[in-house]
C-alpha cells in the first residue's frame, strides 16, 4: 500500500519521462509484494499507456502486451472500477485504436457520471476517431467538473486541437494561447499555433511560434510529426484533417525533414 500511495504521488507530479518511470517503478514494487493489488495494476498500466502516448516507450509491443494484461486482470477483479475502464480506454487509444476506446470511457461514465478524466479522454478519442465536432462537449464538461485538475492543461489543448481539426483557426489560436499561459513548455500548443497561423496566412506570428517550438523541440519536422500523428489513428477522416494540419505547418515554415 505504501509503494502504491508513493507511486500515485509521483504520478501526479508534472508528467515528465522521469516521473512516469519512477511512478511505474513504485507500482512494480507494490505488485512484487502483492500481485493482486488492483490499484497498482491499474496505475502501472496507466504509466505504460502514458509512456507509449508520449513515445517514451522503448518497446511499444511489449508495453502494449503488459498494459493490456494488467488492466484486463484489474477489471476481472474489480468490474465496477471507473478508473480501470478509463485506463483500458487509454491503452486502446494510445496504441492506435481510438474507436474501440470510446465504449470504455462510456463504461466509466456509467459507473461515475461525474468523472472528469473519463470525459476528457473521451474527447481526445473522438478527435482521433474523426469526430472532432463531438469532442467539445466532453472536454468542456471535464473542465467544468475539475477546472484546477493537475492535467487540465492537456484538456485545454485538446479544445484547441479540435478547433484546428475543424479549421477554426481563430478559436484554435485562442485556446492554444490559454494553454501557453498555463504552461509555456507545453510544446504541442506551439505546433498547433504554427499550423493555425500558417494556414490562415499569418506568417509573422507563425514564425514567432515556430521559434518558441524550436527552443523546446529543435528536432521537430513535418516527417516526424506525420509519423507521430498517424501512429495514433488510422481513421480516414482523422488523417485527412491531420494532413491539413501538416500543410499549415509547412506554410508556417516548419522544415520537412
Amino acid at each position: 500500500m505504501d509503494f502504491t500511495m508513493r507511486g500515485w504521488a509521483k504520478f501526479y507530479e508534472p508528467r515528465s519521462k522521469t516521473e512516469i518511470a519512477q511512478a511505474k517503478d513504485l507500482f512494480d514494487r507494490a505488485l512484487h509484494l502483492d500481485p493482486d493489488n488492483v490499484d497498482a495494476m491499474i496505475a502501472k498500466a496507466w504509466c505504460l499507456a502514458i509512456a507509449a502516448g508520449f513515445r517514451w516507450s522503448t518497446s511499444m509491443a511489449e508495453d502494449k502486451e503488459i498494459a493490456t494484461d494488467l488492466i484486463d486482470r484489474a477489471l476481472a477483479k474489480s468490474s465496477s472500477n471507473a478508473l480501470a475502464y478509463v485506463v483500458k480506454g487509454d491503452t486502446l487509444r494510445v496504441f492506435g485504436r481510438p474507436e474501440e476506446a470510446l465504449p470504455e470511457y462510456d463504461a466509466a461514465l456509467e459507473i461515475n457520471p461525474n468523472f472528469p478524466i473519463a470525459y476528457a479522454q473521451k474527447g481526445l478519442a473522438l478527435i482521433l476517431s474523426g469526430r472532432a465536432r463531438e469532442a467539445f462537449s466532453p472536454l468542456q464538461l471535464a473542465l467544468r467538473l475539475s477546472p484546477k485538475d493537475p492535467i487540465a492543461v492537456s484538456w485545454y489543448y485538446n479544445l484547441c486541437h479540435a478547433h484546428l481539426h475543424l479549421q477554426e483557426y481563430e478559436e484554435a489560436t485562442k485556446d492554444c494561447r490559454r494553454v501557453i499561459n498555463i504552461n509555456n513548455a507545453f510544446w504541442y500548443a506551439y505546433v498547433d499555433l504554427v499550423s493555425a497561423y500558417g494556414a490562415s496566412g499569418q506568417l509573422e506570428p507563425a514564425r514567432q511560434s515556430l521559434t518558441e517550438l524550436n527552443k523546446i523541440r529543435p528536432d521537430f519536422t513535418i516527417q516526424w510529426f506525420r509519423e507521430f500523428g498517424y501512429g495514433y489513428s488510422s481513421n480516414p477522416q482523422f488523417r485527412r484533417e491531420f494532413d491539413e494540419i501538416l500543410d499549415g505547418l509547412r506554410k508556417g515554415g516548419v522544415r520537412e525533414q
